[in-house]
């Protein structure tokens, strides 16, 4: 039984916080040049898997975010939640207009043919 202080699955950070620190660090040793090659491929491995959590986490709260709907005669704002995005329509959520939508590729691992 796993105990109350490490995450059941201790590949993963528990808190958004603490993947976003741990790929930072990741592209830090990266950008130091002080790995060699096969510490580099494990770091940038790890690193894709941190980044590909933190664009669902963000994906997912970014669901979560309440719409500006109108304001009230008295100035309130009027607030109305956004519905959860299926599967399929993870990318497709709502956006204030004007709002670019969030890229679903990662460079270097996604795009088929390189750079462009």
């Amino acid at each position: 039984m796993p105990s109350d202080a490490e995450p059941a699955d201790s590949t993963q950070p528990a808190s958004f916080e603490t993947a976003l620190a741990d790929l930072g660090e990741i592209v830090s040793r990266l950008e130091s040049g002080s790995l060699g090659l096969t510490e580099s491929i494990a770091a940038y491995e790890r690193g894709v898997s941190l980044l590909r959590r933190l664009h669902e986490e963000l994906a997912s709260a970014e669901a979560k975010v309440s719409t500006l709907v109108r304001i009230d005669d008295e100035g309130r704002p009027i607030l109305a939640p956004t519905a959860p995005p299926t599967a399929g329509e993870a990318g497709k959520a709502q956006r204030p207009a004007g709002r670019k939508p969030r890229s679903r590729t990662l460079p270097g691992m996604d795009d088929p043919g390189g750079e462009g």
